[in-house]
């Protein structure tokens, strides 16, 4: 086997075009991991390489544009110390150097030692350093018959912001347990384990090159006849046993590569003591933590999909996960366009039959060391999800959904809601479930208040009917509704809002475009299609093909309403949709008196991505939507304003 040698340790952004293939081939021979890459699908990716690696493409006629010359000296010069002090930092650019990790955790074991348990030492690296665990529960000492999630983080040793997080959360559980109920439940009826560090050596030697922070160093530290500096080493996220080398592609023969595999499947220790661990436990579930992306990656690495249930077990999961930071869920080729073989998810899936996910924290720009006023509110993103996680290693009951035969009711009606009831966990509950229903108020009457599901599977829904009348002095234009409580023995008990709308609602416009759209001024390609959801005809920004590159198009109507004069407003609209997720946008908006454009968020609305065509942080629809869906947006968010009109406005970058 031919070795190629890099010896250098400048690190640089580097956008390969035209990424064919074959061009890919090329990236993996160089020795350029794939698995933290942004770009445009068929136009380019954006890639990490080094200076060698560079050239190396250069040399074999690949279209390139270097971004970023030297990613440490980026992330040292755009680094913002943090003010925080409710989480303390560390010396890294924010982040724990090793022995700092150590003392921190001395600091919350002491401060917390009825649910922290001690370091558990699972083995040593190469070089003779401890890999050690910790369990948070309210008997860490014992084995006690709960639930087991585990979370990993720092296998590659230049992505320390999935330690970080995992430090965050465990001082979250310390401080709030007692008086936050979920977190409360979570360390009362699970254990959660942590592995903080997996690569202890990769991690000081990033330390040793660059104590400030902003070392590149991926890979354990094993003497691979490589140098002392970057390509030495084991990239242990290859390592494993399941699909280990199966291909060139998803992983490298070459000792020098950042994805070399190793001699053998778990041939180093660091794998071993995870192997070991895992197999010495009942895990339910296995988070293991990187960065970055934004992404939430399940198995397989080879692109091909888990056999349902197990698909649609993953999906749901991670989309719940995903609620409130908007990351999206799939394999690592449905996300980001690499294959792998022989990590950690499809051993933790495949070998041991896991529910197993990598998420990628953090975005392209933020990178493997983000600034440090970037780490607290990357550490936050992840609370929920963490959370989440945990909750689902047992058994956890949740309202799924409320069936409504129609969209509102008059006073003095008699009804029935369906109402499905989910274990979505992942552990059987033989316990009877108990439902409890309450009126919202006097407009709501319940004739049977309590309901019961004798157990549910992992994963399995029950359904109850749910009879209601409304009183006969409801009154037209408000909600009443229903308060349902979901409880059984050693599951969280969760209660969830059901409102129901009083009279019917008065409708101030409608547009069903079947006489053309003589009511809105357009611009762009704007016109009808007779791809509807009801009747002849719909209006699209792309009725005949895909929309263009580079453009900026709008449909607006002019519509004057006083929000303080009306109550419960809101506009409903049919929409399904297939736009670039990250990079393209359409924005429903607003033309709001004092304000201009305001974009209103939806129940289907995502945050933009802060790419040129996608407004940081403002809500709008992008990614693939097949079917129709019924959108719904409340105009209370505009707070009793005088509003104009109304526009959806389409933008798109200049790739299609």
């Amino acid at each position: 086997m031919i070795q190629v040698i890099f010896a250098s340790d400048v690190y640089q952004s580097v956008r390969v075009f035209n990424p064919t293939s074959e061009t890919l081939e090329i990236v993996g021979k160089a020795g350029i991991p794939l698995d933290h890459i942004s770009g445009k699908k068929g136009y380019f990716i954006d890639v990490t390489s080094t200076e060698d690696q560079t050239i190396f493409l250069i040399s074999h006629g690949i279209n390139i544009e270097i971004l970023i010359p030297n990613m440490t000296q980026h992330y040292r010069k755009r680094n913002i110390p943090s003010s925080s002090r409710e989480f303390p930092l560390g010396s890294m650019m924010g982040n724990y150097t090793l022995d700092e990790l150590n003392d921190r955790f001395d600091e919350l074991q002491a401060a917390y030692p009825e649910i922290i348990s001690e370091r558990v030492i699972l083995g040593q690296s190469v070089e003779g350093r401890d890999i050690w665990a910790f369990k948070v529960s309210d008997n860490p000492e014992e084995d006690e018959d709960e639930p087991e999630v585990l979370f990993t983080s720092l296998t590659h040793a230049r992505e320390p912001v999935g330690m970080m997080n995992l430090i965050y959360f465990v001082q979250l559980l310390g401080e709030n347990y007692g008086t936050d109920s979920e977190l409360t439940f979570l360390v009362n009826e699970r254990e959660i384990w942590f592995i903080p560090i997996v690569n202890p050596d990769g991690y000081v030697y990033n330390e040793t090159i660059q104590p400030s922070g902003g070392g590149m160093h991926r890979k354990n530290r094993l003497d691979t006849n490589c140098g002392n500096d970057t390509g030495r080493g084991v990239d242990l996220n290859r390592n494993y046993s399941y699909g280990w080398g199966a291909n060139n592609t998803g992983s490298s023969p070459d000792p020098c590569s950042a994805v070399y595999r190793g001699d053998s499947a778990f041939s180093e220790p660091e794998t071993q003591s995870v192997r070991d661990f895992v197999i010495d436990h009942e895990f339910m579930n296995v988070m293991h933590y990187h960065t970055y992306t934004n992404v939430y990656i399940h198995a397989f690495g080879d692109a091909s999909l888990p056999d349902e249930p197990d698909l649609t077990t993953h999906r749901d999961i991670g989309n719940e996960m995903a609620r409130y930071n908007g990351y999206p869920v799939g394999t690592g080729f449905e996300l980001i366009g690499y294959t792998v073989n022989g990590d950690a998810v499809d051993w933790s899936f495949g070998d041991q039959e896991l529910v197993a996910f990598t998420p990628e924290v953090g975005s392209y720009s933020q990178g493997f060391w983000p600034s440090e006023d970037d780490i607290l509110s990357l550490c936050e993103d992840q609370v929920h999800p963490n959370k989440i996680f945990s909750f689902v290693a047992g058994a956890d009951l949740i309202l799924v959904e409320a069936e409504f035969g129609q969209n509102f009711y008059y006073a003095g009606n008699d009804f029935e809601l369906e109402f499905e009831i989910q274990n979505r966990g992942l552990t059987d509950l033989n316990q009877e479930i108990q439902i409890e229903i309450l009126p919202l108020n006097d407009w709501a009457i319940i004739p049977q208040s309590n309901y019961v599901i004798n157990g549910l599977n992992a994963r399995e829904s029950g359904e109850i009917n749910v009879g209601v009348s409304l009183a006969i002095d409801a009154q037209n234009g408000f909600f009443t509704g229903l308060i349902v409580s979901i409880e059984s023995p050693g599951t969280f008990t969760r209660q969830d809002t059901i409102n129901i709308l009083i009279g019917e609602p008065e409708i101030l416009f409608f547009d069903g475009f079947e006489n053309e759209i003589s009511n809105w001024y357009v611009t762009g390609d704007w016109g009808l299609t007779t791809d509807a959801s009801t009747g002849d005809y719909a209006m699209s920004d792309s009725p005949n093909g895909d929309y263009d590159e580079g453009q900026e198009s709008v449909a607006e109507i002019e519509i004057e309403l006083n929000l303080s004069k009306l109550s419960i407003p809101t506009v409903t609209f049919t929409a399904f949709w297939d736009i670039e997720s990250n990079w393209d946008f359409v924005r429903f908006q607003a033309d709001v008196d004092g304000l201009g454009w305001v974009s209103l968020a939806g129940n289907f609305t995502e945050s933009g991505s802060g790419q040129p065509a996608q407004p940081i942080d403002e809500p709008g629809y992008d990614g693939l939507q097949e079917d129709w869906v019924s959108e719904t947006v409340d105009l209370d968010q505009l707070d009793n304003s005088q509003i104009s009109g109304f526009r959806f406005i389409q933008t798109s970058d200049n790739y299609v």
